[in-house]
């Protein structure tokens, strides 16, 4: 289980990476909000990024599919729950950011889904 929890770690720190290199910034990271958490949370250019990271082993997959409508669920609960502690007009996006390792001693693909859902 800890090597799990390694590699999901490893791939959100990829992914804050990818996040200050495009100019966002992180206001928070695996934040808590009661039981649900946010993965990572950023803004820029006026738009808070409540952002899922899925990092996966060389597969064929689509990352918006990882994200179940329960995970959707939780992530809006915790939004709220951001927003109440600090509030904020700015509009939100949901995006998912998929870390892909196709083999060993490769970098990783990168995959930004913006907005993966609709609120």
């Amino acid at each position: 289980m800890a090597r799990h929890n390694d590699f999901g770690k490893w791939g959100e720190d990829v992914a804050a990476n990818y996040l200050l290199e495009h100019d966002f910034e992180i206001l928070a990271r695996n934040w808590r909000h009661e039981h649900k958490e946010i993965d990572i949370i950023a803004q820029k250019d006026g738009k808070l990024y409540f952002v899922e990271v899925k990092t996966r082993h060389g597969e064929e997959w689509n990352a918006e599919e990882a994200v179940t409508p329960k995970k959707r669920a939780l992530m809006w609960s915790a939004m709220m729950g951001w927003k109440l502690q600090h509030p904020s007009s700015m509009p939100v996006s949901f995006p998912v950011i998929a870390v892909v390792v196709d083999a060993p001693d490769t970098p990783p693909q990168i995959r930004w889904h913006d907005n993966a859902w609709e609120i």
